[in-house]
């Protein structure tokens, strides 16, 4: 049996006033995800460099060593979780990306500064605005019998 011809699942348009703002997140998003990974490749090169002090006696890097280590591994695990988040904000489930990049903006804010930046203004920006303004999300009804 082939696979059936139906379209991809579509979701809800937004409203004039929203399509904007909801564009401007996930460009913002786009934004933080290639911040986030070159924060996190340039972390683990600076981690490399330190090492290389400490190869020749140097034991006062031990703590950047550590830190550029913590700092690649958040920033590669924040470039793996945005694709999550813009299939929230593409969902209009705001609420639920809003809780879950709290955190994650501040260990980024923390650990990468630009990219944790940027996913605050988008939660209090842009998210804010767009869950004031956006209808409850309600998920699919099962099929019926």
């Amino acid at each position: 049996m082939e696979g059936s011809n139906l379209p991809p699942p579509v979701s809800p348009q937004p409203s004039i006033g929203e399509s904007g703002k909801l564009r401007s997140a996930l460009d913002l998003l786009n934004i933080a995800k290639i911040l986030a990974l070159i924060v996190g490749i340039f972390s683990f090169l600076g981690a490399a460099w330190s090492g290389v002090s400490i190869a020749y006696g140097d034991y006062s890097v031990i703590f950047w060593v550590g830190y550029y280590v913590i700092s690649g591994i958040i920033n590669l695990l924040l470039y793996s979780r945005i694709p999550e988040y813009e299939n929230l904000v593409r969902s209009r489930r705001y609420s639920e990306a809003k809780d879950d990049m709290i955190t994650w903006s501040v260990l980024g804010v923390v650990f990468g500064f630009l990219a944790g930046l940027i996913l605050l203004i988008v939660i209090f920006m842009y998210l804010e605005e767009l869950e004031r303004g956006a209808p409850a999300y309600q998920p699919p009804q099962p099929p019926p019998y």
